[in-house]
């Protein structure tokens, strides 16, 4: 403690690179933390979007004629291509599966693997979240993986347990 009064009241300014060294390593922090939380609210909006999208996908494609007998079946060429026009049509990206917002690259989808299986209903979607930095400069892109998954099963008799 005494050492930190004395180069305050020391007139050699070496209080005042202390305090810009302070100050610069607070900005520093400060931008990182704020970047983190963008990415992060980022990949949560995508997410539960992406989640809500794979959820339609199954409902969508269930097959009735099946419900009535108290099975669970979907078709699964149906979930996928409705998962597809979901992507363009409600999350608005683009052919190449691009997010851009007035005229800004804001993320890209990379799809791994989606697989669809009829019985039990079940759509999973296996993929990256691409996007860029604010410090670009040094991180590049970023890369955020997920996998979003839906399944519809009844617990009746007939069906699945």
């Amino acid at each position: 403690m005494g050492h930190l009064k004395r180069m305050m009241n020391n007139r050699k300014g070496d209080a005042f690179v202390f305090i810009l060294i302070l100050v610069f390593f607070i900005l520093t922090l400060s931008a990182i933390l704020i970047e983190y939380s963008r990415m992060e609210s980022l990949y949560q909006q995508v997410e539960y979007v992406l989640q809500r999208g794979v959820n339609v996908s199954v409902e969508y494609a269930m097959l009735d004629e099946y419900r009535r007998d108290g099975y669970s079946r979907m078709d699964s060429t149906l979930a996928e291509d409705t998962l597809y026009t979901y992507f363009y049509e409600s999350m608005g990206l683009d052919s190449d599966l691009n997010k851009y917002a007035d005229n800004q690259w804001v993320y890209q989808l990379e799809i791994e693997r989606i697989d669809a299986t009829a019985d039990p209903p079940r759509l999973t979607l296996n993929g990256t979240l691409k996007t860029r930095s604010v410090f670009s400069f040094l991180t590049g892109e970023v890369r955020l993986p997920f996998s979003i998954s839906s399944v519809n099963v009844r617990i009746e008799e007939g069906g699945y347990p």
